[in-house]
């Protein structure tokens, strides 16, 4: 491990800042479609061309090009033509790559980033008040945008290494998910196991209307169903086979949480299955700098102040114990972005 010293300590905090610079060009890129236009280019584009095909302003667009090239996100050839450095194709370019990351970023700078950056943020701190966030048509945006790749994690990782979850799918089942924004994950798993019957349930009405019209669009109406009803108001019992909470469980207000994993429990019959995916957070404090627990970390956060509480590995089995399920499994995925965790009533 490198000594600690003055020079290292200047280092971190001024690399901190250039993050802060990076993410902001990242998202002035991602806002411009210079990612994409670039992702479609594969052998790459001057930046004439791309100012012309994406009607930029050329000065600027060159001084992001070159500051994209320090920050190590584009190469150039010996012919001017910038292009994605390796892999981050699928990262920033294609949007619909499960390890696309631009809409993560859209939200950090333009919804995490004012909120953290507001004049009253540190107030919150000071007296342990709670800002409430509404569901605007904004915030719905940007949230749903973060997480509408996941259904390709289930299917493509998740549902191959869990062949009794993928067989009971196939075979046909009941499913229920809580929490289910504008429907991704239903409606995939809908057009993929057509012998099931899926209902989805979540109280933005924002994203419940957008998974409406979805579902009407695809002629999905008689396999799949949203309504606008908050977990702890489920009015199901002994009705689904499987049900799921998609980066939904940390979000669940403290005081209603035990309610909703209660009523997941009810509705679901004798040995129906609880999915759960969510971010690891860490138990103890020297696992704070343990990097499988990032997203957990900066998670919690930046959503402490909407009182959001993230429970621990043990806290959740805990949870999970004292309501009745059993036989909690977990699997990491992500180098620890996620776990799955799957129990049995």
């Amino acid at each position: 491990m490198e000594e600690i010293s003055v020079g290292s300590q200047w280092a971190k905090i001024r690399n901190f800042e250039k993050g802060f610079f990076a993410t902001h060009l990242i998202n002035i890129g991602a806002k411009l479609g210079v990612f994409e236009a670039l992702y479609e280019a594969r052998e790459g584009m001057t930046i004439p061309d791309m100012a012309s095909k994406l009607e930029l302003h050329e000065p600027y667009l060159k001084v992001w090009c070159q500051t994209a090239y320090h920050f190590e996100i584009l190469d150039c050839d010996n012919q001017g033509r910038f292009r994605l450095q390796p892999f981050l194709d699928e990262i920033l370019g294609d949007k619909s790559h499960f390890r696309n990351y631009v809409a993560n970023i859209t939200m950090s700078v333009d919804f995490i980033g004012k909120g953290l950056s507001a004049e009253e943020t540190p107030d919150y701190f000071r007296t342990g008040r709670t800002l409430e966030t509404p569901y605007t048509n904004e915030f719905s945006k940007i949230a749903y945008e973060t997480t509408k790749n996941i259904h390709l994690l289930f299917l493509s990782r998740i549902f191959p290494k869990n062949e009794h979850l993928n067989q009971m799918l196939e075979r046909g089942i009941r499913f229920l998910d809580i929490g289910c924004g504008r429907g991704d994950l239903i409606i995939q798993l809908a057009l993929n196991f057509q012998n099931s019957i899926f209902v989805g349930v979540d109280p933005n009405p924002n994203g419940i209307e957008e998974a409406k019209n979805t579902i009407l669009q695809l002629g999905l109406e008689k396999r799949v169903s949203v309504e606008k009803i908050g977990g702890e108001g489920l009015p199901y019992s002994d009705e689904f086979d499987m049900a799921s909470m998609v980066v939904t469980l940390h979000e669940i207000p403290p005081d209603v949480r035990v309610k909703v994993v209660e009523k997941a429990y009810r509705a679901l019959k004798r040995d129906g299955q609880l999915l759960i995916l969510d971010f690891s957070y860490p138990g103890k404090l020297e696992d704070f700098r343990n990097p499988m627990y990032d997203y957990g970390i900066l998670d919690q956060f930046y959503e402490v102040v909407t009182g959001t509480i993230h429970l621990n590995m043990n806290e959740q089995n805990e949870l999970l114990t004292r309501v009745g399920f059993r036989n909690i499994q977990r699997m990491a995925f992500g180098r620890g972005m996620f776990e799955f965790i799957t129990a049995t009533k």
